[in-house]
């Protein structure tokens, strides 16, 4: 463009004009993983890193500099120094101080909230009081003051009286570990003397929060905002806990994967409102809200309920969530810092896949553990087919890589899928040592069932159907006597009065008539019907007792993914329904017939043969007898087509 159209502000100036320079604000894993984000921009030249870590000092375009995370007057007079661009900001605790706000008042675009807009975050008390406030969802709660520690413990007694569990939280920054979860009304007491006697987290501890325990799947959801926009990422999930089956104390992170299953797009729909509102909301309060707003999000059965918010990216969310980012991450956070992300980026892109990452941490940690370790075997985990290592607590020492933190490293892997991304990040993981002085055990611990509830699962399944669907009744059943790892999520139907839809109500479960005008092209049907199940999250369809032919357009939609019970032993008597399925085996003289769960396909009745149960025909049988016989057979054949599809077991070998 000519000079004269060119801004006069020379960052900006910088931006138009050719490469430019960055400063990523923090040490640990999240800030690596933002840094290399960055540096893949083709806007970018070099990334100043404050502190940084190993990682960071050994990356090509990424220097060290040895200020302080906190050090906001540094930090501000070190990105005038550099003529940065940008100053993009990755712990919490720099923004309660204010550095977001001593950024843009030197002119520096900064990505981060002001110290006003990271109170949603720097208290606890305040967060709860403007979910209140402005209408959103979360869980009851009462705010406590350090001179109100018998009244905490008086309302402690009367909500377990009352029959409701509570979690305990310091209000204030507490590094990610200000929560407690009691298992009982002692331990309960016990933790609010934690926070508010004993001082366990110092003055965040100062005010507590005492609020209603959620039950349901967590869920980690970040934005990014603009002050006006909130362009919700990928979901995410990670693992608190320092050990195993979730056992252990709490930690910063243990590891994570992206995109969680568990956030179908009707609930994904329901937590963008929350988000925007949010944004909305902070905006009319002379708070406007730029930088990533991180959401942690229960599921429970009234929906999904806000936990809490951060003010900054996940650790160890961001190692998943930054490597399946399609966008420049350089031109998404200055669209941010400028106060019109879609001015730069219309629509913030995602990659298609999935990523995981596995925390190797020291041993001992959360606790005390030991510094200094020699690491090995990071060349070895770096030529993995898509595995980045992410440092945390690393650094140099006389030219040798040694742990300095609790968190030292993040393993990750990205692939097609789930499975393979978390194949892939364990890989990186068995490679990697931290040898101690004298020898000995690796001193490294990571947890060995990261993604676990995402492996384990429910089959999700939707029953669709125009008539009763009694065969399905078999498959409700098993999953109430816990012998089908499975849940039907939807009931679904061409008819209104169809009794699939009441049995589906009446099984708690939402009941969807999707109405079919006549003449309506097949396709055109079809395409409204997978609508609705992709929003309930759907991964099997059973057809049963569905009295439509299926378009090619839907088998394609579902391939593999769709089954159907047919009233004969296929490839004998396809294309027939009901009695005149059962009629035509009498009059072939046939002595034996059944059911066939097969695979939906173009070709009616021609699918994949999943699952096949035989009954004997006898002298004197009636189209109606052998049909009775042949429905007998049908709900055990779906509950075994079921578990065939949740252990991946041919045809669905997938």
């Amino acid at each position: 463009a000519p000079q004269k159209y060119l801004p006069a502000h020379p960052f900006l100036r910088a931006a138009m004009t050719g490469q430019v320079d960055v400063l990523v604000v923090g040490g640990g894993g999240r800030e690596h993983a933002i840094s290399v984000k960055l540096r893949e921009s083709l806007k970018v030249r070099h990334v100043f890193c404050a502190p940084g870590n190993g990682g960071t000092d050994a990356e090509e375009g990424m220097t060290n500099v040895a200020v302080g995370d906190s050090d906001v007057e540094g930090l501000v007079k070190l990105a005038k120094e550099k003529s940065v661009a940008l100053v993009f900001v990755g712990p919490e605790t720099p923004l309660c101080l204010g550095l977001a706000d001593a950024c843009n008042a030197a002119g520096i675009p900064c990505f981060g909230p002001s110290k006003l807009a990271a109170e949603l975050e720097a208290s606890k008390a305040f967060s709860k009081d403007f979910f209140a406030k402005h209408g959103l969802p979360t869980a009851a709660y009462k705010t406590f003051k350090d001179s109100d520690y018998d009244t905490a413990l008086s309302y402690v007694e009367a909500e377990y009286a009352a029959g409701r569990e509570v979690v305990v939280k310091a209000s204030g920054i507490a590094a990610g570990k200000g929560v407690l979860m009691p298992a009982n009304a002692e331990e309960a007491k016990a933790a609010v003397r934690e926070v508010m006697v004993d001082k366990a987290f110092g003055a965040a501890g100062d005010e507590v929060v005492i609020e209603q325990l959620l039950i349901g799947e967590e869920v980690s959801c970040m934005a990014f905002a603009d002050g006006k926009v909130a362009s919700m990422m990928l979901p995410a999930q990670d693992h608190k806990r320092a050990n195993d089956n979730d056992e252990g104390p709490n930690t910063g992170g243990m590891g994570a994967y992206a995109p969680a299953p568990c956030l179908t797009p009707k609930l994904r729909r329901e937590v963008e409102e929350v988000l925007q509102k949010t944004v909305d909301a902070m905006a009319s309060e002379g708070r406007p809200y730029i930088g990533c707003l991180y959401g942690g999000f229960m599921l429970t059965k009234e929906g999904p309920l806000l936990l809490e918010y951060n003010c900054r990216f996940g650790d160890p969310e961001t190692q998943v969530l930054l490597p399946l980012l399609d966008s420049d991450l350089f031109e998404v956070a200055l669209g941010c810092a400028e106060g019109d992300l879609q001015a730069r980026v219309p629509k913030v892109q995602w990659k298609d896949g999935a990523a995981a990452t596995v925390v190797c941490a020291a041993k001992g940690y959360p606790g005390s553990y030991p510094k200094g370790l020699v690491i090995s075997g990071l060349e070895k985990a770096a030529v993995v087919e898509g595995v980045k290592v992410y440092h945390a607590g690393t650094k140099k020492s006389d030219d040798t890589l040694v742990t300095s933190g609790g968190r030292v490293l993040a393993i990750t892997g990205c692939a097609p899928n789930f499975r393979e991304a978390l194949k892939r990040a364990y890989e990186g993981v068995q490679l990697i040592r931290f040898e101690p002085a004298g020898g000995g055990p690796s001193g490294l611990h990571f947890r060995t069932d990261i993604g676990r509830l995402a492996i384990e699962r429910p089959t999700r399944i939707a029953i669709v159907g125009s008539t009763r669907g009694s065969s399905s009744q078999a498959t409700f059943d098993a999953i109430k006597a816990g012998t089908l790892n499975a849940r039907i999520v939807v009931a679904c139907s061409n008819k209104l009065d169809a009794g699939i839809l009441e049995r589906g109500l009446a099984e708690g479960i939402p009941a969807v008539h999707v109405p079919c005008k006549k003449g309506t092209p097949r396709a055109e049907y079809d395409a409204k019907l997978t609508e609705v199940l992709r929003d309930y999250g759907v991964d099997l369809v059973m057809l049963v007792g569905f009295m439509r032919i299926v378009s090619p357009e839907f088998c394609s939609d579902w391939a593999n993914a769709c089954i159907n019970v047919h009233p004969s032993l296929l490839p004998k008597h396809a294309g027939g329904m009901d009695l005149e399925v059962h009629r035509a085996v009498l009059d072939a003289g046939e002595t034996e017939t059944g059911c066939t769960v097969h695979v939906v396909t173009a070709e009616v009745d021609g699918g994949p043969i999943v699952v096949q149960r035989k009954v004997t025909v006898v002298a004197g049988d009636t189209p109606e007898s052998v049909k009775a016989k042949v429905q007998a057979e049908e709900g055990p054949s779906l509950i075994e087509a079921v578990r065939l599809f949740h252990e991946r077991k041919a045809p669905f070998c997938r």
